[in-house]
């Protein structure tokens, strides 16, 4: 089962799952686009079932996990992947576009999870976590980028993070893909937006330049993730040039470097807790 299977990263997956004979249940807020995508699913020789579902709407997560089980039975794969962007940070973004991409980015992800995990914990075999992150979720990036959305990220990093540990006595294995810039729609996300939160609204197509000009390409990301799954892994991060690559060090070094002792700690020093800038 993918989330935001409709198009996009989501999409990608779930073809990906499809080539490799697994039967998929497509999750998407667009009911046209869940349905073309299963239909590809099909003509690939899998069965599939596409469900419109908001899943910033717990309610709907939860009907379409029990028609999921219903039509096709146990769940060994979820994929949370249902997510969007707004360009703007937390202090300058309306209020109203924020709680709509933390409906979706981190409410919809907890709740994807509740509704399908339960049920996984009661099977036996091979069962399986994956959540599409994001390279914003391990390094922010600052100087007026997105972010109020690379915030929306951190969180999914730490979702991923506690049911790694949480489901690990289940046997249920997790896996976090963390991409840098790929070439999708996202920055058209609006295109979907519910009306509770201000209605759809198209973006220009000029607006999706810079995806198209450095967007990795997304079947080649959802094959790697896949791999990763496959492999057992854990963290899997694709960033889409070596400058990107390296604020992942540049990050590490700096938390290093914040690391003070108290005092009173066994084994520390009696250093002044603080020392330079």
């Amino acid at each position: 089962m993918v989330t935001g299977g409709g198009d996009g990263i989501g999409r990608a997956l779930v073809m990906e799952l499809a080539k490799q004979g697994m039967h998929m249940a497509i999750l998407d807020i667009r009911k046209a686009a869940a349905e073309e995508t299963a239909e590809a699913c099909r003509d690939l020789g899998v069965r599939s079932l596409a469900a419109s579902c908001d899943v910033s709407v717990c309610s709907e997560i939860e009907a379409a996990a029990e028609r999921v089980r219903a039509e096709l039975g146990p769940v060994n794969l979820i994929w949370g992947n249902a997510g969007l962007g707004i360009a703007e940070g937390i202090t300058t973004a309306k209020r109203e576009a924020l709680r709509w991409m933390y409906a979706v980015n981190v409410d919809g992800l907890i709740d994807t999870v509740r509704a399908f995990v339960p049920q996984m914990k009661a099977q036996d075999g091979w069962r399986w976590v994956g959540i599409t992150g994001s390279m914003a979720g391990l390094v922010q990036i600052s100087d007026g980028g997105p972010t109020a959305y690379g915030a929306t990220k951190y969180a999914g990093v730490g979702i991923a993070e506690a049911l790694r540990a949480e489901l690990a006595p289940n046997g249920i294995g997790v896996t976090l893909i963390c991409p840098g810039t790929v070439n999708t729609r996202i920055w058209d996300g609006r295109r979907a937006r519910p009306d509770r939160f201000g209605g759809p609204q198209r973006a220009p197509e000029a607006a999706g330049e810079r995806w198209r000009t450095i967007g990795m390409d997304v079947d080649e990301v959802a094959a790697v993730a896949i791999d990763g799954l496959r492999a057992g892994a854990f963290y899997v991060v694709t960033p889409e040039g070596p400058e990107r690559e390296a604020m992942i060090g540049e990050r590490a070094a700096r938390l290093r470097e914040g690391v003070r002792m108290t005092p009173t700690r066994p084994g520390a020093s009696r250093e002044p807790r603080w020392s330079g800038q």
